[in-house]
C-alpha cells in the first residue's frame, strides 16, 4: 500500500492507512455506483473518501507501471488548481492497494465543500438563470485561460455559492481525467465546452457568450460545439448499444 498525504496531515497518518479496512463497513454514504463516496469523521474534521472502481487488468498494469491512478491523479490536481487560484477541495491525501504486486484500488481523501452543484439551477429550471450561465461562461474562459481542462465539467461537478455581494463562485470536483496545458487552439477550447450539458439552448447560450469573452466568431463557434456535442451523444448511444450486445 502506498500513501501520498499533505505535510500538515501527516499526523493523520494512522487514520488514513486504516481507511481501505475500515471503509466497507463504516462512514457515510454519500453516492455509490461504479466509485463510491462516503463521509467520514477524523476528530473534529468531516473528511470525503473516494474509493475508485477496481479496473480491468489492462489498467492495472498501466497504473502499476506507467501512469498515475486516478486517485493519485485527482490528489495531485487539488494541489495544481490550488497553485493556479481554481476552487477545488483540498486534498488530503490518496492511498494505492495492491494485489499481486499489481494495483487494485485507489482511493482519494478530501476536504469537504457543502455547496449544491449547478445541475438544478441551470438545467431544470425551464428558463435557466442567464446570469448564472453568464457567468459560468467566464468560469470557463478562466480556467481554459489557466490552462485547465475538466474532463467531464458536466454541471455536477462543478458546484457554486453566492456571496453576500450577490457574486457566484465555483468549484470543480472530480478532476481526475482533466488535462493541463499550456497552450490551447480554439478548437481544443470549444471542444471541451461539449460536456457541459445536454440542454441545447443552455449549451448554445453559454458558448456564445463564452465565444463573445474571447472574441472569436460567435456563429462559427456556436456551430462547432453543438456539432461536437451531437457526435458525442452518437458515440456514447453506439458504447451503450454495444455494450448491451457482449
Amino acid at each position: 500500500m502506498q500513501i501520498l498525504i499533505q505535510p500538515k496531515y501527516q499526523s493523520a497518518f494512522e487514520f488514513v492507512s486504516n481507511l481501505p479496512e475500515k471503509f466497507g463497513t463504516e462512514g457515510e454514504t454519500i453516492y455509490a455506483s461504479r466509485n463510491v463516496v462516503k463521509r467520514f469523521k477524523n476528530d473534529d474534521k468531516e473528511w470525503i473518501v473516494k474509493r475508485y472502481k477496481t479496473p480491468n487488468l489492462i489498467q492495472r498494469l498501466a497504473y502499476t507501471f506507467w501512469r498515475k491512478s486516478k486517485a493519485k491523479r485527482a490528489f495531485l490536481y487539488a494541489q495544481k488548481l490550488e497553485s493556479i487560484g481554481i476552487d477545488t477541495p483540498e486534498g488530503i491525501a490518496c492511498i494505492e492497494c495492491k494485489k499481486y504486486r499489481l494495483f487494485h484500488t485507489g482511493y482519494f481523501i478530501s476536504g469537504v465543500c457543502h455547496y449544491p452543484p449547478l445541475y438544478p439551477l441551470l438545467v431544470k429550471e425551464e428558463a435557466f438563470d442567464k446570469r448564472a450561465a453568464s457567468v459560468l461562461a467566464a468560469f470557463f474562459v478562466s480556467m481554459h485561460q489557466k490552462g485547465f481542462f475538466h474532463g467531464d465539467p458536466n454541471l455536477s461537478n462543478i458546484l457554486y455559492h453566492i456571496d453576500e455581494a450577490g457574486k457566484y463562485h465555483f468549484t470543480v470536483i472530480d478532476t481526475n481525467r482533466s488535462t493541463f496545458k499550456a497552450s490551447a487552439s480554439p478548437k481544443e477550447c470549444l471542444e471541451n465546452l461539449k460536456r457541459i450539458t445536454h440542454r441545447r439552448d443552455l449549451l448554445q447560450y453559454i458558448t456564445e457568450e463564452y465565444a463573445s469573452l474571447r472574441g472569436w466568431d460567435v456563429a462559427q463557434s456556436t456551430k462547432q460545439v453543438m456539432d461536437a456535442l451531437g457526435k458525442f451523444e452518437k458515440r456514447k448511444k453506439a458504447k451503450r448499444f454495444y455494450k448491451k450486445l457482449f
